[in-house]
């Protein structure tokens, strides 16, 4: 059970950098709205995204690669809805 106890509290803490991780990127992603709007950028930029995906699957592992995929795309899609 110490061994099971020791995981979870390990798990905490990855999870707790993931949200921490997470916040700093919604804070760029806002602060690369204003950036957008005051240059008259659109908001979404499919090439940048594709690079984003590129990276993902190249830095994943083979095995969770569909779901990294999967849980970036849903980073961005909340990154541009941040920036809306």
């Amino acid at each position: 059970m110490d061994k099971l106890k020791s995981y979870r509290e390990r798990i905490d803490v990855i999870d707790k950098k993931i949200v921490k991780l997470l916040s700093l990127r919604f804070n760029l992603a806002k602060q690369i709205s204003s950036y957008k709007k005051k240059n008259k950028f659109e908001i979404t930029d499919k090439k940048r995204e594709l690079r984003v995906i590129k990276n993902i699957e190249k830095f994943s592992n083979k095995k969770h690669q569909k779901f990294m995929v999967r849980v970036f795309k849903n980073i961005i899609n909340y990154s541009k809805r941040i920036q809306k």
